[in-house]
């Protein structure tokens, strides 16, 4: 089975390393620690977000069987729970 000589294969290759570095541990574990309270707050606002848009899911899901939906007036209750969205999302 032939060898290679990896320092040589390395060579061919230059300076090409997709552009990521090292880190000690030390800078690690302060990068893991900000994102797990990063994902907590994701979580919480995912969940809020939830909170808006299931109700008129489960609603639609219920009357799945009606034709047709009335629902008069509903262009300021969509614009507000749409803020309310982007506010969670965005803000």
């Amino acid at each position: 089975m032939e060898t290679y000589d990896i320092n040589k294969i390395m060579a061919e290759y230059g300076d090409s390393d997709f552009g990521f570095s090292t880190e000690s541990e030390d800078e690690f574990n302060l990068l893991v620690a900000e994102k797990e309270e990063t994902v907590e707050e994701y979580r919480a606002r995912l969940y809020q977000v939830e909170k808006i848009i299931m109700p008129f899911l489960t609603k639609l899901l219920k009357t799945a069987e009606q034709p047709i939906i009335k629902w008069p007036n509903r262009g300021p209750i969509l614009e507000e729970q749409i803020q309310r969205i982007l506010k969670l999302t965005r803000g």
